[in-house]
């Protein structure tokens, strides 16, 4: 009996990324994370400040706060705004909890914390941006509103040179094209040329050194952190006082334990935490 012939191979559907323009890009999910992420920053948030943030009108964000609030996301306050929940947490560590290197990252970073007395954390880049993904203060009093989730510039802290240190030519050149560089503070570098300059010394020697340049009284030390295939996709890093340490104290006391800890994570890193502008 003749063998049947095979019936044709069909071609899978190739999965493009969607845009805003795209038929496959869902608008009203967009808007309902771009008001997550407004309600995540610092400050009061009413239908028209998460409007003003998220450039919704005020109908829409009103709609959305009104669906977040259904949902167990967020929840009114009593002088008529809105805050999220503790259920919102819960759309990251579902994530966290998934992945191993979390565990192991949050045990380092632990015992890192504890040898150092001082903060540490765990930082990618998102956008201009570094968020912390872990972050474990210390007993003393800096920079209280700085947690996990946190963002902060990345061309004025330690953590952010370091990831901007490790990309290539084309990528600074991107950042640096649509990232204003403003003074935070009378320490802030602020000179392309001269941030360029600082970011191919960090690169040759291994670690960032920024002294109050987001904070004043806060110093940054930080390493960078990579993934199997020797790419940096993140950061580690210790916030100082700058009362109690200068470069060189920090670098002979605190840049050893923190290489070690850094170098315990390099390698488990996930390849998708690299920088994407």
């Amino acid at each position: 009996m003749p063998a049947l012939p095979h019936p044709p191979l069909r071609k899978r559907k190739k999965h493009t990324m969607a845009t805003p323009d795209s038929e496959g890009f869902v608008r009203s999910f967009a808007r309902g994370l771009r008001v997550i992420e407004a309600m995540g920053r610092t400050g009061a948030h009413t239908v028209s400040s998460v409007a003003q943030d998220t450039e919704l009108p005020r109908t829409v964000a009103r709609r959305i706060l009104l669906t977040l609030c259904e949902l167990g996301y967020a929840c009114p306050t009593p002088d008529k705004g809105f805050r999220l929940t503790p259920k919102v947490l819960s759309l990251g560590l579902t994530y966290l909890t998934s992945q191993p290197f979390w565990g192991h990252a949050q045990r380092v970073l632990e015992t890192v914390c504890l040898q150092l007395r001082e903060s540490c954390a765990v930082a990618v880049m998102q956008g201009n941006e570094v968020v912390f993904v872990l972050r474990i203060p210390s007993a003393k009093v800096m920079s209280p509103h700085l947690g996990m989730g946190s963002r902060l510039p990345a061309y004025a802290t330690a953590p952010g040179r370091v990831l901007l240190a490790y990309q290539g030519a084309g990528y600074q050149d991107q950042y640096f094209g649509q990232t204003p560089l403003r003074p935070l503070t009378g320490q802030t570098q602020t000179d392309p040329a001269e941030l360029r300059h600082e970011l191919a010394r960090i690169a040759l020697q291994g670690h960032a050194w920024v002294e109050g340049e987001y904070d004043a009284h806060v110093s940054g030390l930080s390493l960078p952190i990579y993934d199997e295939r020797r790419k940096v996709v993140a950061a580690l890093g210790a916030s100082l006082l700058t009362s109690d340490f200068d470069r060189a104290r920090a670098e002979r006391e605190i840049l050893p334990p923190l290489r070690a800890a850094a170098e315990q994570l390099s390698g488990l890193a996930p390849s998708f935490l690299a920088p994407v502008l």
